[in-house]
Parts: C-alpha cells; structure tokens; sequence
C-alpha cells in the first residue's frame, strides 16, 4: 500500500501546485486589465489637455517648416494611401507635421496590451492543463481505473494539443499589440475575427468548468456519476482564468470598431452574424492551384465539422477527434473551434502573400504546426506503446473511419507552408 499512498500524495502535490500557478496567473492577468482600464481612463481625462499642447507645437513645427517646402503640385503621387496621407499632411502644413501624424504616440493602453495578452494566454494554457491532469486520471469518479498509466499518458498528450492553438492566438495577438500605434491597427479583419474567437472558448470554457457534473456524467451508473465535477476553490480558479480571456477578447473587439458601431450596441449581433456570413461564405480558396491555399481551407472545413461533430453528436461519433471518451469529448470542440478561425487566417494571409513575411503569422501557422504534431505523436504513443491498444478503446473501435480521417486531416497540419 506504500506506493499507492506514496502516488496518491505525489498527485495531491501537483494538483495544488498547479492551483498555486492558476492563482498567480490569475493575479497577473487581472492586475494587468485594472492597469489597462485605469490608464484607459487617465488618457479620457486628460486628452484635452495634451490636444491643446499638441496644437501649440504643431503651429511652431508650422511655421518652422514653411521655408523650403516643395508645393503640392510639385510633388507625384501614386494615388495609394500612403500616397494619400502625405498629399494632406502638406495641405495642413508641411512635411514635419506629416511627421507627427505618421508617428502618433501610442495610446496608453496599449503599451500594456501585449502583457495582458501573454498573461490570459498563460492562464488559459494553465487552466486547460489543470482540466487535462484532473479528468484524464484513475478515480475519475471512484472505482474508474485506468487500464494502464500509459493510457492516461498518451490521452493527456492527445488532450494538450490544443495548448498549440491556445499559444498560437495569444502570441499572434500580443505580437500584433506590440506593434500597433492606434486601436485601428487592431481593427483589421483578422484582428477582430481571433479577439471574438477568444471571448467564444474563454465563455465557452468557463459554462463547461461550471456545468462539467452534467456534461460530463456516465449513463447507467447508480447513483449517478460523473467523469469531473468541479466545486470550491477549483472551480472559481478555471473560470476566472478562462473569463479573463474571454473578457479581455470581448474588450479588444469592442475597442476596435468604429466609434458610430461601439456606441451601439444593438448593432453588435448584426455585425457579427453579417462577419461569420462573409467568413463561412470565403472558406474556399481562391485559387485552388495554390496547394497552401488547398490546405487551409480544408483545414477550416475539417475543423468546423469536428467542432460540429463533438458538440451536437452522440456517442460514439463525439469522441472524434479527442479520444477522450466523456471525459473531455465536449471541451476539445471549444479548441478545434478556435483551429479553424486560425486556419482561416492563414488561408487568406496564404493569399495576400502574407503568411512568410508576417510575424503574427508566422505564430499562427507554428501554433498550427504543435498543434498536429502533438495529435499524432499521442496517436502513434498510444498505438504503439499503450498496452491496452485496441481493447480499451471502445468508444473509437466503434467509428474507426473517423478516427482515420480525423487522423489524415490533423497530418495536414504539418505540412509545410511553402509551395
């Protein structure tokens, strides 16, 4: 009996460890919001001010630039936007106030953005660990035992794929805010498209944490049980660590749309459902000799049907892609979800010619990549070294040729992006 104690402490003493890193995370990241919103609020207050100081130095920068100045007429212009930028910048005064404009001093708020975004996306990563290690083991409810300790190894392997796209989109994210001069640089499409996509798992996320007795029960069981119930402590850590994404993705949205549409907001819905319209209707690529385009698109196709599949399926059809059984079968659709709003981003920088130049992209595609490379290795693990492979995996004998293709498209993923 020894050894079974001497286990039962060892996994006593991660699972508080982790806790202890949610809590710190958790902290970190709400800190970080209450410095953004504070400062936020500072800059409201004292923008007239630094307006009228502003004003003072252009009119000096004015009068300073007035000598030597070429005229409008003088100067060619490919009618581009920059182009543009230029041609009123000179109408207003001059090349060192076009300067000024190409340079504004970036607001506040998001000098502490990018940390904001590492801090979420390190609770999170930290939050779907938690949920990994603790539904994916023996006693999950009492009596139900793993076959081996590779079969829980190899599953929680198979589960924690999902930390690649959880990585991916908050680094892409906090690269872009690193970069970004105004809140309009967070307003492109993609932009906007992974902040909702983030409000979407982190709400989503935190329901399952709340509701996991019933999502996660095991029929015919007396009394009923359940696979993971959350309570206390435990529950009020995860739901925090996944609220403060989906908060700060809500935030950011909202933040970046135009300032006739952020005040109102009984035309939010109508945007969103008009941007997930436009985005199902671009899925396919725009050219289909393009085999990077190819493969982004079906990756976007895939991930949506086994979103689909995990959610709204009966067993056994929703243990495809996880393998999870009910342990986790209805939380990894939250991740391939977000798969395939990253995929869609890199199908269209795929053809912008963007995805080998651009960092955030970069990110995305290499988030994409772990992603895969985790799936198959659990995959290959569990076949090759799980010594209760095929017996014990009842639910996935029963639809192996989804299990198959579930397989074939994940391998997609590493692919490389060059063509």
């Amino acid at each position: 009996q020894e050894p079974a104690l001497l286990w039962k402490s060892s996994e006593t003493m991660t699972t508080r460890l982790i806790l202890l890193l949610n809590l710190a995370v958790v902290a970190v990241a709400s800190s970080g919001a209450s410095s953004i919103w504070s400062i936020t609020m500072r800059h409201r207050l004292l923008a007239p001010i630094t307006v009228g100081v502003r004003s003072a130095a252009s009119q000096q920068q004015r009068g300073n630039a007035a000598i030597d100045m070429p005229s409008r007429s003088s100067i060619r212009y490919n009618g581009d936007p920059l182009s543009q930028d230029v041609n009123r910048a000179i109408a207003r005064g001059g090349a060192a106030n076009y300067a000024a404009d190409a340079s504004p001093d970036k607001p506040p708020a998001l000098k502490y953005l990018r940390w904001a975004y590492t801090a979420t996306g390190v609770a999170t990563t930290a939050a779907w660990a938690t949920m990994t290690y603790t539904t994916i083991r023996s006693n999950q409810p009492q009596g139900a035992m793993m076959p081996c300790w590779q079969h829980g190894v190899f599953a929680r392997i198979g589960a924690m794929s999902a930390a690649g796209l959880i990585a991916g989109a908050f680094t892409s994210l906090a690269v872009t805010a690193s970069k970004a001069n105004s809140w309009d640089d967070l307003s492109t499409d993609s932009c906007r498209r992974h902040n909702l996509a983030l409000a979407t798992t982190g709400a989503a996320s935190s329901l399952w944490v709340r509701f996991a007795k019933q999502i996660t029960k095991i029929p015919g069981t007396n009394p009923l049980a359940s696979h993971q119930n959350y309570g206390g402590a435990m529950q009020a850590k995860l739901i925090a660590c996944y609220g403060s994404a989906a908060v700060l993705g809500a935030a950011v949205w909202v933040r970046s749309l135009p300032d006739d549409v952020r005040r109102s907001p009984l035309s939010w819905p109508q945007r969103i459902v008009d941007g997930v319209s436009k985005s199902f209707l671009s899925i396919a690529p725009k050219d289909i000799n393009d085999p990077v385009q190819v493969k982004y698109s079906l990756l976007t196709s895939s991930f949506l049907i086994f979103t689909a599949m995990q959610t709204v399926c009966n067993m056994p059809i929703s243990v495809i892609p996880s393998w999870t059984s009910r342990r986790l079968s209805r939380a990894f659709p939250i991740y391939t979800f977000l798969g395939a709003v990253t995929s869609l981003d890199l199908k269209e920088a795929t053809e912008n010619g963007r995805i080998l130049i651009d960092e955030n992209y970069r990110t995305l595609s290499n988030g994409v990549k772990s992603f895969g490379g985790l799936y198959i290795g659990a995959r290959v693990g569990a076949a090759l070294f799980d010594p209760s492979f095929p017996e014990h995996f009842g639910m996935v004998n029963q639809v192996p040729g989804l299990a198959a293709a579930a397989i074939a498209m994940v391998a997609l993923t590493l692919r490389s992006d060059k063509k």
